[in-house]
């Protein structure tokens, strides 16, 4: 488990001074792929140096563990950094070695047998699937296999945490599909917490389980990322899941209003999995038309998250609540514009 316990960090520059990151309290659980998603300048890049000290904190505790790492000694601090693993957004291979040799750098840092060296360099390679590329240099390779390198260099050390620092960001879309889909997998296979920091939400959206937003070097929201899609409550969040549904809320919602003046116009939310027909059996209980106005669906990786906006007339206060009733009994979430 990582414990963030009221992080501050401060740079101070020659004419002013900087505060990064505020007062961030956040705790990853073990296993999980965790997202922490900003703008540029919101302070993820700097938390996530903070988390394995390459950049140290101004004040707070940063717990792995149940061990305050930020108290280590150096030598204890470089024996720590070996069981977290980084990947960074431009790869940081050391271009004079082959694909083989990057991977087995740390592994000679760490006074690895070489017989030993060779066959965990043997295995990464297969399980990141650079087959036949061992030889390769970084220039003759694509932005995603040098990714791939990059991941299999981090496992080399068996590490029980591995941070990604805007890992995909330099990739494009099918080859950032590939990478998050190899994430997942060393994710279950190895059981490796895997921080994600991001500004692409769509990135959150297909692999993390839970969430947090950061402004201004603070968390303004954090959850679930189903539930964050679902309910938005920070205006940041809410731009950010703009960018992945296209939609902007406030906006459909007052368009909506101005074409259906009568009636109820209702938002419903689907967390569910279910491959129910929730919104016709809920038609069929009550006396109402109901029209799909506007609708979206977005894939998460504990599932699908639907959307809709409805319009329904014909009924009373009483039968309307008793449709919304229906649609709750369903774990539908119903808002009522």
């Amino acid at each position: 488990m990582i414990e963030l316990i009221d992080i501050v960090k401060t740079f101070n520059t020659k004419k002013a001074q900087i505060k990064a990151v505020r007062g961030v309290n956040l705790t990853i659980n073990d296993g999980e792929i965790f997202g922490i998603i900003g703008y540029s300048g919101a302070g993820k890049s700097t938390l996530i140096r903070i988390i394995n000290q390459l950049e140290k904190q101004t004040s707070g505790q940063v717990i792995i563990d149940g061990q305050d790492i930020s108290k280590l000694s150096s030598q204890q601090l470089l024996r720590s950094r070996q069981k977290i693993g980084m990947i960074f957004q431009h790869f940081n291979l050391l271009w004079s070695r082959t694909v083989a040799q990057n991977i087995e750098f740390p592994l000679e840092i760490a006074h690895m047998d070489k017989a030993k060296r060779q066959e965990k360099v043997k295995k990464l390679i297969q399980m990141v699937g650079l087959e036949g590329r061992e030889n390769a240099y970084p220039s003759e390779l694509s932005g995603g296999q040098k990714q791939r390198v990059g991941i299999a260099r981090a496992l080399a050390n068996d590490p029980k945490i591995l941070l990604c620092d805007e890992a995909t960001s330099a990739l494009d879309p099918e080859t950032t599909d590939a990478i998050l889909q190899l994430l997942v997998k060393i994710n279950k296979e190895l059981n490796i917490t895997i921080v994600m920091i991001t500004h692409q939400m769509e990135v959150v959206q297909k692999i993390c389980d839970r969430l947090a937003v950061m402004d201004d070097g603070k968390i303004v929201e954090e959850g679930k990322v189903k539930e964050i899609f679902a309910r938005p409550k920070n205006a940041t969040t809410k731009r950010f899941i703009q960018t992945i549904n296209g939609t902007d809320v406030e906006k459909t919602r007052q368009e909506l209003k101005k074409l259906y003046p009568y009636g109820q116009l209702m938002r419903v939310s689907f967390t569910t999995n279910s491959d129910e027909p929730i919104i016709a059996n809920a038609i069929k209980q009550c006396d109402l038309q109901v029209s799909i106005v506007n609708a979206n669906i977005n894939h998460t990786s504990s599932g699908p998250l639907g959307v809709t906006y409805l319009h329904v007339t014909n009924g009373n206060d009483a039968e309307y609540e008793k449709f919304v009733k229906a649609l709750e009994a369903k774990e539908a979430k119903v808002e009522i514009l």
